[in-house]
């Protein structure tokens, strides 16, 4: 999953002048500015898309910590 994440955001991350080393596991997306809102919902949707796995956003946005790579990744495990 880490691996998709990569991918989907390493076109960003070079603009911003980071690399997918950047994205450990606590890195929250949101608040680092990575994302803004919208870009994270685009992101859980093609994350969704590709694994053809569907993911309760509204509930998992309640959860601390869902905007990092780990809840993201727990969000799919």
């Amino acid at each position: 999953m880490k691996e998709l994440i990569e991918a989907r955001l390493s076109a960003r991350l070079l603009r911003l002048g980071l690399s997918t080393d950047d994205l450990r596991d606590d890195l929250d997306l949101v608040r680092s500015g990575i994302l803004d809102s919208l870009g994270f919902v685009d992101l859980i949707a093609e994350l969704e898309q590709a694994t053809s796995k569907q993911v309760d956003l509204e509930a998992a946005l309640e959860t601390r910590g869902a905007t990092t790579v780990a809840g993201i990744i727990k969000l799919f495990a």
